[in-house]
């Protein structure tokens, strides 16, 4: 008899947990209008055009790869950086001082310290970095001028894009 009442118990919990469980709304990690939960993606990123294989010029390259943590051994041909997409569903990218003065012997440092990034060529993100950043929809960073805010405390720059 025992048995029976402590299946019945266990079987009535169960159940009882099914259904609170049921009106607990999963949470996106980039859902665009709550900034609350915006997640910062680390990159590794080249400073050079598309249209000549990333080697030259200013511009901006994405590598695939992404993660958490900074990569070991991250030689002076890439640069690392973190990116995310904001509450008003544009793409943020923020680099560190030290991590630009390290990347090629400082040659992107002096565009991030005008104030200004101009991109002579678009740039398509790959679907898997897309992915990380919290969306299925095709990312673009047109060409064009984008302004560069610097913020001291942190010793970065941040630079805003409209997708």
């Amino acid at each position: 008899m025992k048995k029976i009442i402590a299946i019945f118990l266990v079987s009535m919990l169960t159940a009882a947990g099914a259904v609170h469980a049921g009106q607990f709304v999963s949470a996106n990690v980039n859902p665009g209008p709550s900034p609350c939960y915006s997640v910062w993606i680390k990159l590794i990123i080249t400073f050079h055009r598309p249209k000549l294989q990333c080697q030259s010029g200013f511009g901006i390259c994405f590598d695939i790869e992404v993660g958490t943590d900074k990569v070991a051994g991250s030689g002076s041909g890439q640069c690392q950086a973190q990116a995310r997409i904001n509450a008003a569903g544009q793409l943020e990218l923020m680099v560190s001082e030290g991590d630009l003065q390290k990347y090629e012997n400082g040659s992107a440092l002096p565009y991030f310290r005008s104030g200004t990034l101009a991109f002579e060529d678009p740039y398509t993100f790959s679907e898997p970095v897309a992915r990380k950043l919290g969306t299925n929809s095709q990312l673009t960073i047109k060409s064009g001028s984008y302004t560069v805010v610097y913020d001291a405390s942190a010793r970065s720059y941040l630079v805003t894009f409209p997708i």
